[in-house]
């Protein structure tokens, strides 16, 4: 179908993996779409790979939060409109757990997974709260399983801080029109998790209820 025919989006960490596969099926659904990440080789060879002019990409760290008002301006003209949707992916991940977390580690992971996905957040939304109301907005935060169970790693931890994040957005931005929604994958075969690919054919997992990994595509 095309039930996001005219609409815009912007994906963050969209070079790959669930981000990518969000802007493949946003795109077999009409939407035009953005998307982000650090590296702009990853990011070139994600649009060779597309190879669909409703796709386009640009370079942000959304750690960087300084940036997150002129990139939003950077976005709008590149899809000659306002964003009308937004998926926070962007994340990394660090192997590091208790009691081994170095804090450059911390603060490192903290800067893309909670901090940056509340500053774009905000202002992105500061700017859609004052938009007609009707028209309507959403956000998508991808947090993870490992957000709604203990955790002794940052990562983890910052999936904590995006569940919690979008329960709140949720109440907080429903009076305007702004939808919030969350996706917490289980372990899902992407370079994040290299050991997955590893596997080749074999997508056994002891660890996710159905017993194999999950796919990006899903």
């Amino acid at each position: 179908g095309e039930i996001l025919k005219g609409r815009n989006v912007l994906i963050t960490g969209g070079s790959s993996g669930i981000g990518l596969c969000i802007a493949k099926k946003c795109i077999q659904q009409g939407a035009s779409v953005i998307i982000t990440g650090r590296n702009e080789v990853k990011l070139k060879q994600a649009i060779n790979e597309v190879n669909n002019p409703l796709l386009k990409s640009m370079a942000w760290d959304v750690s960087n939060v300084s940036q997150s008002f002129e990139n939003i301006l950077k976005t709008k003209k590149l899809l000659g409109g306002d964003i009308d949707i937004l998926v926070n992916n962007a994340g990394v991940l660090s192997a590091e757990d208790f009691p081994n977390v170095t804090e450059e580690v911390w603060d490192k992971i903290y800067a893309t997974n909670s901090k940056g996905v509340f500053f774009l957040t905000q202002s992105l939304c500061s700017q859609w709260m004052k938009e007609d109301k009707n028209k309507l907005k959403k956000v998508i935060n991808i947090s993870s399983q490992g957000g709604f169970v203990g955790a002794t790693y940052p990562y983890r931890m910052t999936k904590w801080d995006v569940a919690g994040l979008t329960q709140g957005l949720g109440i907080r931005l429903a009076p305007y029109g702004i939808i919030v929604n969350g996706i917490a994958p289980g372990i899902t075969a992407t370079s994040m998790l290299p050991e997955c690919l590893n596997q080749k054919r074999n997508i056994y997992c002891s660890q996710n209820p159905l017993k194999r990994f999950a796919f990006p595509e899903e």
